[in-house]
């Protein structure tokens, strides 16, 4: 009898995490800041391996090359805010959405198929908070917020249809058209939510500013995702 092997799906994934990258990225506006996404990135790519190589059998290599990928994506914001720091810029809180990536990660990975549910929800939590703080106090565009909240409800939707798919149907069976086709709906239905938000914006139907508007979509959003959970 085949054994099945149950682990969230790989390309959905993939798609969380960069997902969860871009909206970091679309919300930074520093070079350190930029750079501190790319080594994040690094970072996760290199958990990723080192998780694959255990799967493959080789846990003496695959622990510590896991552990220096995650080590690697936390030092990114380390080093991103001592920068700012030095440089006698306020650190800026959108950094705390690098901390919610390699969580996010480690949920998919997955360290404990009992937290990764929690640990994706932690993660897309704090990507949230970056955004939200970025249009609140670093003075973020409409359309980067509005972008990266999209981009922050596609990684908690492929991560989620990653454990879904996993736990349903293990990893050998062909899901990949429907991670796409899921992942590319989504990603549709947000932008057209982002062009009506901007178009409501433009007219100033609402009259509410782009901070308290950053602040009641981060909540719902954030409040929604922890329901599910």
């Amino acid at each position: 009898m085949t054994r099945v092997v149950h682990r969230p799906r790989r390309l959905s994934g993939g798609i969380a995490v960069l997902a969860a990258l871009l909206a970091v990225a679309l919300v930074a506006d520093e070079a350190e800041q930029l750079a501190a996404v790319g080594a994040s990135f690094a970072g996760v790519a290199v958990l990723a391996l080192g998780a694959a190589l255990r799967r493959r059998g080789s846990r003496l290599a695959g622990l510590p090359v896991a552990l220096a990928g995650l080590a690697a994506s936390l030092a990114a914001v380390a080093v991103a805010v001592g920068v700012a720091l030095t440089d006698g810029v306020t650190a800026r809180g959108e950094l705390v959405g690098l901390l919610g990536v390699p969580l996010l990660a480690l949920g998919l990975v997955p360290i404990s198929r009992r937290a990764a549910r929690r640990l994706i929800s932690a993660g897309f939590a704090l990507v949230v908070v970056g955004t939200v703080f970025s249009a609140t106090v670093g003075g973020a565009s409409t359309l980067s917020l509005l972008g990266s909240l999209v981009a922050a409800v596609v990684a908690w939707d492929a991560g989620e249809r990653a454990i879904n798919l996993g736990d349903q149907l293990g990893t050998d069976a062909r899901t990949w058209p429907v991670e796409l086709a899921h992942s590319g709906a989504t990603a549709a239905f947000g932008c057209v939510s982002v062009a009506l938000a901007l178009a409501l914006s433009e007219a100033n139907v609402t009259g509410v500013p782009l901070a308290g508007l950053a602040l009641l979509l981060g909540a719902a959003v954030t409040l929604m995702v922890v329901l599910y959970a």
